[in-house]
């Protein structure tokens, strides 16, 4: 008869469970990858979703039980064999080049334990979403007890495809002040899912009125008083009291545009008036305004009113 080791057996019995991952810790699958990640959003300010961009030679994954849905991007510049393991199942997937450019997306969906490897180097967009975001961001009409994502392998959506490229692009060209952007494409993306990759129907409220004037004052005085910001979506949809969906959707029904985009155009009416200064330096005006430095500045001036910031100075 053996003598009882305590510490043994829970040795044993956790060894058995899935290895739990909190995926917006920034540490999260260093110990589980070869390699780093390309490209991280974990210093960009982002709130309720996160980006990693990664190229991995061929490994082999233990099982893992994440707190976050995952949506992702897998890119396959050759042939790459895939082997997904969850609920006992045993599934045998084959990437094409032909897969990304079509918008194959995948969908793991938050606590579903599962195991993964690959034959070949891979490189794939990883989209980190909270749970508890996806099921606030309408949450009017939703009952967060009741939103369950659905796994999806290899499946061609060319929606949720292009959030996940627009969210790279955002981070690679103004990590530090894309926060609003990210929120509004991660409100964009949980609607999607809500709508179409959801265990049980979600029908979303529809409004056509706009917001009330009142609320659209408040919404507009918020943005401009906090223009040299990195504003967030929360925080202007907390002021408000109402949900990011509903407040997205209204504004644009409002002005016309999104609240993104009339930042951005708000921002540039405040730098041109700043650009008058002429002791104020291009730099100086850019940093004023809220812009990440003085190329994402001019990238975007140029955009709004067809000239460079130094141009629009000898005007």
């Amino acid at each position: 008869m053996h003598p009882h080791n305590p510490q043994a057996e829970m040795k044993e019995i956790l060894a058995d469970k899935p290895l739990a991952l909190n995926y917006f810790q920034e540490d999260a699958t260093s110990q589980l990858l070869p390699n780093p990640p390309l490209l991280t959003s974990h210093q960009s300010g982002w709130r309720d979703i996160q980006l990693a961009y990664h190229r991995q030679p061929s490994w082999e994954l233990p099982e893992l039980d994440g707190s976050q849905h995952i949506i992702a991007v897998p890119i396959a510049p050759h042939p790459v064999g895939i082997e997904f393991v969850s609920e006992g199942r045993l599934q045998h997937i084959q990437y094409h080049p032909i897969d990304y450019a079509n918008g194959c997306i995948e969908i793991f969906p938050a606590k579903l334990p599962y195991k993964l490897c690959w034959n070949q180097q891979v490189e794939f967009i990883h989209c980190y979403l909270e749970p508890t975001f996806l099921s606030g961001v309408a949450h009017e009409t939703v009952d967060p007890t009741r939103v369950e994502l659905v796994l999806e392998l290899r499946k061609i959506d060319l929606l949720i495809y292009s959030i996940c490229l627009a969210l790279k692009t955002a981070l690679e060209v103004n990590g530090a002040g894309s926060c609003i952007y990210a929120e509004s494409l991660a409100t964009a993306l949980s609607v999607h899912l809500l709508r179409y990759y959801s265990t049980r129907k979600h029908n979303l409220r529809e409004h056509e009125s706009g917001l009330p004037k009142q609320k659209l004052k408040q919404a507009v005085d918020y943005i401009n008083e906090h223009l040299s910001e990195d504003l967030s979506l929360t925080e202007i949809a907390a002021e408000l009291r109402m949900s990011q969906y509903y407040f997205c959707r209204l504004f644009k029904q409002s002005t016309g545009m999104s609240p993104h985009k009339y930042l951005i155009q708000q921002r540039i009416e405040q730098a041109k008036q700043l650009l008058k200064q002429k002791e104020l330096t291009v730099t100086d005006v850019a940093l004023t305004c809220g812009f990440a430095n003085q190329s994402h500045f001019a990238k975007y001036f140029r955009l709004y009113t067809g000239v460079t910031p130094n141009q629009f100075r000898k005007t």
